[in-house]
């Protein structure tokens, strides 16, 4: 077994379907680790914004935000949980206010460095417990788990919340555009507690299928 790995969770617990313990999670990204760039950093709301342009936050802006911390598990659909890690930062709901979705939005693509990006329906983002994260166990973000910023969407698989994340687009379709694991067969939604791991598991034709 790796470091930090168990066949079990704790008697107390309940993990999603299909899922093993870590008593800490793995450390996985796609691509290689950014170079801390402060000067350069911006975060930025466009697609179908409600005033129909595009907001353009620095990290002064998100620093003035109520910081927010939760306790959540963090669920990989390479099928791994790792228990209760603390994370701080301020809500993605404050920064829905701050910029807020057309009134036919539904989705959201969140962006992040080097391209990434993953499919999120904009409740997911409205979530008390979704945050833009900071801190990490009581301590700074490390860089290699997405510092200075990275989204946590504890009810969704971890490829849905982006390290090293930049901004979102409002989508009014859901297929219209799609994040890099989406593009390569994985679900649009990624509930852990359902099982939502790949494409052919949604309902309803997907992108590019014919219908009738």
């Amino acid at each position: 077994m790796g470091r930090g790995e168990g066949r079990d969770a704790p008697l107390d617990r309940v993990l999603p379907p299909g899922q093993r313990w870590r008593s800490e999670p793995e450390l996985m990204h796609y691509g290689p680790v950014p170079r801390p760039r402060p000067d350069r950093w911006a975060f930025t709301v466009g697609g179908s914004t409600a005033t129909g342009q595009e907001h353009v936050f620095d990290w002064s802006d998100l620093a003035r935000l109520p910081v927010h911390e939760i306790v959540a598990d963090m669920h990989c659909a390479t099928r791994w949980s790792a228990l209760d890690q603390r994370w701080a930062g301020p809500r993605a709901a404050d920064v829905l206010e701050l910029a807020p979705p057309a009134a036919d939005v539904r989705y959201v693509l969140v962006f992040a460095e080097f391209g990434y990006a993953a499919n999120l329906q904009v409740d997911d983002l409205l979530s008390a417990r979704t945050l833009l994260a900071t801190h990490m166990n009581g301590e700074p973000l490390p860089h290699e788990r997405g510092a200075p910023m990275r989204l946590i969407v504890p009810h969704l698989y971890t490829w849905k919340g982006p390290k090293w994340v930049r901004g979102w687009n409002y989508l009014t379709d859901g297929s219209a555009e799609l994040g890099f694991w989406e593009q390569r067969g994985y679900h649009r939604r990624g509930d852990a507690w359902r099982q939502e791991r790949y494409a052919y598991q949604e309902d309803g034709p997907r992108p590019g299928e014919p219908v009738g």
